[in-house]
């Protein structure tokens, strides 16, 4: 020990020295047991800076004192001088006159620069630089950049939906839609039930009851303030006791591939109320989804004897290409066998005898750097003692994410004012405000596009204009209505859950819901104007569309205007009744009516291009197409039948588009018939050409029935007659033939079955019916088909002759 303090004496100049000598020797020796356990940490090399030769040499002269070797145990102070000893061999050399070295180009990856870089000048003596006065060189830095892909998240692009499969998600659209209202009309059912209302009355004391059901002498005002007292009372009582615990229903989106699907799990929290008996149990506990606390609280108002319909905003899988995708699905990551360790829980002893203090066991649970600066550590013995065991953390139940706008909630009926208005318990817990329940276009987990309110005797109604804002503009799009004839199926559906007739409150509602329609504002955006069933833009006609309206109803702005600064560019607004259809003097005569004498055309469009021609000057020099509106037509009157002679065109047929296009003194008789009918009389006639039948770009007339002169009718129809049951006698007779047919093959088959089973087996036993039908083999004769249905015979009479029938 003294060798060791006489060389830690020695090391530097204007350092205090240390004196160990009353340090005890247990420290020691378990500062050498502690170290050396320890890990070593890694540490990169400090960073070397030289900006000429001149400075790395005055540099590495202040770093090159004379140091005294340090001892063994002082291992980790040499890293801190490693730097220093490369730069003072460095010098050396360089004193041995050896050219000096070029200057070193400094190389960045980049610019980013951390906390550690301070440290990396700790080995410099910033005091013994070279001073301002002498020589110095500028510092060249050569910078590079990183040619290396930066990874960005490129925005997803828009899919392209074709036209198949654009009628393939309208189909499932309605299909979606047919499901839900299904379940809807399940669950409003279960909402009746009496063993469910039974559980949930005792929540409702008779205060709450009597403002439910306010007193026949009060005001029209006084009981809708008693029932919306109530109603506020019952939802604090419910929302208090009813728990959320599940996930309820959110919107269907689509995916985007089909592996998303396939690797889609159900949601842990998702509600799994099935079956009535699931609904029973869930009023007896007030636990479940936010879905389900809403039916709950329908059939508790139910209970209560109020007019309670149970309301659902539907969330079907959407028809339109745009709108939010479903969310990417993790595969299942492969499981990998990993071997686990085997804790054992008995406590190894220590040896009391063969213990010593510089060398504890290994499996205390403290280290030996936990005893240091201990006043008696040296006499301490370590206790037999474990680790404590730790009780595993209780896992936090997740959090429900869902839709701050509600799905389900109920109409309650304003007896007094004979209006229905929204009750919502779990979400919003608000009453009569049914402006609150739409959510937003860009929420993920609810969209409001059809509203259905299901009464307690099973009527649903579509009631989605009384709370969507903006209904003509947005959620009409989103609507079945919205494609063709949408409308007329909607309207076959609902109407299988109608009760078939119109009450006065039905009226009252239809008046209540087409002023909140009428009272929608005009759209502030383009984009809301295209085929809205109110308002109409001059960017949006169709080809075959014309505005005739001298004023416009409004004005919205259109983007900036470039002629004045700041300005807006604003568009005209027009009312959809005063738009239009235009059509060629051609598609009005396909529909019975021809041009007035002396019409300007309304519009002229250019011809379309067919794929067929290669010159664009000679499609362009072609003339536009004039339209023209039903009001500059008037109703075609073909000319008359004369004579019993028939006018017909160049084709030697009549165009017959509509009824109104026979002509005076004829006959439509649309029957196949009618043609051989007319040439058997021998009258004139002409075939009747109804329409055209179009493959592509080609047409091919469709020609049904004749016309012929009116005194000729009865006649036709009395040939046309005879023909039919002409007809019918030769369809009788083939049926016939082919019954007959039917039956010899039956026969056929009775008699070599007959046949066969008169056969002799070795092994088996004959059967008794058998052998005293067949009593003789050798008699059997074959029978030709052309004699009483043929086949083998057996001859069980001598009369018979020979296996031939008597005549």
């Amino acid at each position: 020990m003294a060798g060791k303090k006489g060389r830690r004496e020695g090391k530097g100049k204007g350092k205090a020295t240390v004196n160990r000598s009353g340090v005890p020797d247990v420290y020691q020796e378990m500062l050498a047991e502690a170290l050396p356990a320890q890990p070593e940490l890694f540490e990169r090399p400090l960073k070397r800076r030289r900006t000429g030769p001149k400075e790395a040499s005055k540099v590495a002269t202040t770093s090159t004192k004379p140091a005294d070797p340090l001892p063994e145990e002082d291992e980790d102070e040499v890293h801190f001088e490693d730097v220093l000893e490369e730069r003072a061999v460095g010098s050396e050399k360089e004193g041995d006159g050896e050219p000096p070295k070029l200057q070193q180009t400094a190389y960045r990856d980049s610019d980013e620069e951390s906390e550690d870089e301070d440290s990396d000048w700790g080995g410099f003596d910033f005091g013994k630089l070279p001073e301002d006065g002498g020589p110095s060189r500028d510092l060249e830095l050569t910078l590079t950049t990183n040619l290396s892909p930066t990874s960005r998240n490129a925005a997803p692009r828009r899919r392209i939906v074709s036209k198949a499969e654009k009628d393939t998600r309208l189909e499932i659209h309605r299909l979606h839609l047919l499901c839900l209202l299904s379940y809807l009309d399940r669950r409003n059912g279960w909402c009746n039930d009496p063993e469910v209302q039974q559980s949930l009355k005792s929540l409702l004391d008779k205060r709450i009851l009597s403002d439910l059901k306010p007193k026949a002498d009060l005001s029209q005002f006084g009981r809708t303030e008693f029932l919306k007292r109530g109603l506020e009372k019952t939802v604090r009582i419910w929302r208090s006791k009813f728990n959320i615990m599940k996930r309820g229903m959110r919107r269907a989106l689509w995916a985007d591939d089909e592996e998303d699907l396939q690797n889609y799990n159900m949601p842990d929290d998702a509600d799994t109320t099935y079956d009535k008996s699931d609904f029973r149990a869930a009023a007896k506990k007030l636990k479940g989804s936010r879905d389900l606390g809403a039916q709950l609280y329908c059939a508790l108002l139910r209970s209560a004897g109020l007019d309670v319909r149970l309301v659902c905003s539907l969330q079907p899988l959407s028809f339109n290409a745009g709108g939010p995708s479903m969310p990417k699905s993790a595969r299942p990551a492969p499981k990998s066998p990993s071997p686990e360790p085997e804790i054992s829980d008995e406590e190894t002893p220590v040896d009391a005898a063969n213990f010593k203090f510089g060398q504890p066991p290994s499996h205390l649970p403290y280290a030996p750097t936990r005893r240091l600066g201990h006043p008696n550590a040296a006499a301490y013995h370590m206790p037999e003692m474990s680790a404590p065991v730790r009780m595993p953390p209780r896992p936090r139940p997740k959090a429900i994410q869902e839709s701050p706008f509600p799905v389900f909630w109920v109409e309650v009926l304003d007896e007094a004012h004979q209006k229905w208005f929204p009750v919502d318990p779990m979400v919003t817990e608000t009453i009569a405000k049914p402006r609150s329940f739409e959510p937003p276009m860009a929420d993920r987990e609810n969209n409001m596009s059809y509203v259905i309110a299901f009464e307690d005797t099973g009527d649903a109604r579509d009631v989605t204009i009384r709370y969507a804002k903006a209904y003509n503009s947005k959620t009409r799009k989103n609507r079945v209505e919205f494609t063709h004839k949408g409308d007329r199926w909607w309207r076959k559906v609902m109407r299988t859950y109608s009760r078939g007739y119109k009450t006065d409150l039905d009226q009252i509602e239809d008046n209540e819901l087409a002023g909140i329609e009428g009272r929608e504002p005009m759209p502030k955006n383009i984009t809301d104007f295209k085929d809205h069933p109110v308002y109409a833009l001059e960017r949006h006609l169709k080809r075959n569309e014309i505005i005739v309206a001298t004023r416009e109803s409004g004005k919205v702005a259109a983007g900036r205007d470039p002629r004045s600064p700041g300005g807006k560019k604003l568009e005209n607004v027009y009312r959809r009744r005063d738009v239009r259809i235009v059509r060629s003097a051609d598609a009005w005569y396909r529909l019975g009516r021809d041009v007035k004498m002396g019409e300007q055309p309304m519009k002229t469009v250019p011809a379309k291009r067919r794929p067929d021609d290669d010159a664009i000057d000679e499609a362009d020099e072609r003339p536009g197409t004039n339209l023209y509106t039903e009001d500059q037509t008037e109703l075609y009157e073909p000319p008359p039948v004369v004579r019993g002679r028939i006018p017909k065109n160049s084709f030697g047929n009549i165009d017959i588009y509509v009824s109104s296009m026979v002509p005076k003194g004829g006959v439509h008789i649309p029957y196949e018939e009618a043609s051989r009918a007319a040439r058997l009389l021998g009258i004139d006639f002409a075939d009747a050409l109804t329409g055209f039948e179009f493959r592509g770009r080609h047409g091919t007339a469709v020609l049904k029935g004749v016309v012929v002169a009116s005194e000729y009718h009865e006649a036709m129809l009395a040939i046309i007659e005879g023909f039919r049951n002409e007809k019918e006698r030769e369809r009788e007779r083939l049926r016939a033939v082919a019954t007959l047919r039917m039956w010899k093959k039956f026969l056929i088959g009775l008699r070599i079955k007959e046949r066969v089973d008169g056969y002799d087996v070795e092994g088996e036993e004959p059967d008794g019916n058998t052998v005293n039908d067949v009593e003789s083999d050798d008699s059997d004769v074959y029978v030709s088909d052309d004699d009483e249905g043929g086949g083998f015979l057996s001859d069980d009479d001598d009369d018979g002759g020979g296996g031939f029938f008597p005549e």
